[in-house]
C-alpha cells in the first residue's frame, strides 16, 4: 500500500477536542480487536499518566500511546490483514512513511502535518512494539547508543529536503543529504530494526520500548511485574495497563507523576503538528 498525502489533501483544520475524539475511536477499535483475540496491550506514556491522574486525556496532551509485544502486533496484522474496521495498520517493515519505527493505527479521514519534518500522515495512534532487553546493562546501553547514531544519520536520507527543528538542523540535513542517500534509507532502517528486534518479549527478564529516542533505556522494566493483570479507566472505559505502572512511569516522567501536575510552564503539548480533514482523492493507492 502506498500513501501519498500533501497540502492539497488538507481541508478544514480541526481542533484538539475533535482530534481527541477521533483518536479515542481508534483506541476503542484497537482495544476491541485485541480483547477479542487475546492480543496483549497496555496504555503507555502520557496516555497512561492521563488514566492514572485524570481518568482520561491529560488536558493539554495531543496523542495516544499503546505498548504491544512486537510478535502480538505481527499476529494482529495476520488476523486483520492490516484493516480494523475503517482504520488501517502501518508496520515499519512496510516503509509506508518516512522515519516510522512505530506501528500505527491510522484514520484516513484526517491528515496530520508535522511542522518540523514537513511529512504528511493520516491521523494515528502509536502502537509501540515492546521487545526484550539484553541481560547485561552495558549491552543495553550499547544498543541504544548505536540506535542514537543510526537515527541521527537516518535524518539525512528522507523527508523534505528542508526539514528540522531549527535553522541549523535544516541546513545540516541539507548538506548531509547526499551522504545519507549514498548510504541508503532502507539500509539504515534495516539496521535499526534488526537492533531493536534482537530479543523476544517473552524470552527476557527485562523488556521495554526501543523506539524511544527521548527516554531511551529508562523504559526498561521487569516483564513479570509489567504484565501483571491490571486495568484503569480512560475516558469512561477500562483498558489494560501495566501491573507496576507507577514503578514504570516514575523513572521516565518523575516522582509522583501519576498524582501531581507538572509546573504550569510544562503543561503544553510536546508535538508540533496540525490536523485537517482529508479532502480529495488518491490518498491510498
Amino acid at each position: 500500500m502506498e500513501i501519498r498525502l500533501s497540502q492539497d489533501n488538507c481541508g478544514r483544520r480541526i481542533g484538539l477536542d475533535e482530534k481527541k475524539a477521533a483518536m479515542l475511536e481508534l483506541l476503542n477499535a484497537f482495544a476491541d480487536i485485541c480483547e477479542t483475540n487475546n492480543i496483549r496491550y497496555w496504555l503507555d506514556g502520557g496516555t497512561l499518566i492521563g488514566a492514572a491522574r485524570h481518568k482520561g486525556f491529560i488536558p493539554w496532551d495531543d496523542d495516544i500511546d499503546v505498548m504491544v509485544p512486537r510478535k502480538d502486533l505481527k499476529r494482529l496484522k495476520m488476523i486483520t490483514g492490516g484493516k480494523i474496521g475503517e482504520f488501517f495498520l502501518t508496520d515499519p517493515d512496510d516503509r509506508i512513511f518516512d522515519f516510522d519505527e512505530h506501528w500505527r493505527l491510522c484514520d484516513g479521514r484526517y491528515v496530520v502535518k508535522s511542522k518540523n519534518s514537513g511529512i504528511y500522515r493520516p491521523l494515528f495512534i502509536d502502537l509501540l512494539p515492546m521487545v526484550g532487553f539484553p541481560d547485561n546493562q552495558e549491552e543495553v546501553e550499547r544498543i541504544f547508543h548505536k540506535l542514537r547514531i543510526l537515527r541521527f544519520i537516518h535524518q539525512w536520507t528522507a523527508g523534505p529536503v528542508w526539514h528540522g527543528t531549527s535553522f541549523f538542523r535544516k541546513v545540516y540535513h541539507l548538506v548531509m543529504r547526499p551522504i545519507g542517500l549514498m548510504i541508503g534509507y532502507n539500509r539504515i532502517m534495516d539496521k535499526i530494526e534488526s537492533l531493536k528486534n534482537r530479543f523476544d518479549f517473552d524470552e527476557k527478564e527485562y523488556v521495554g520500548n526501543m523506539c524511544s529516542s527521548v527516554a531511551e533505556w529508562r523504559g526498561k522494566v521487569r516483564r513479570e511485574d509489567y504484565v501483571r493483570p491490571n486495568q484503569m479507566e480512560f475516558e469512561g472505559r477500562l483498558y489494560s495497563v501495566p501491573g507496576n505502572y507507577i514503578e514504570y512511569l516514575e523513572p521516565l516522567y518523575g516522582k509522583n507523576c501519576t498524582v501531581e501536575l507538572p509546573p504550569p510552564e510544562k503543561r503544553i503539548a510536546n508535538h508540533s503538528e496540525e490536523v485537517y480533514q482529508f479532502v480529495g482523492k488518491g490518498n491510498r493507492k
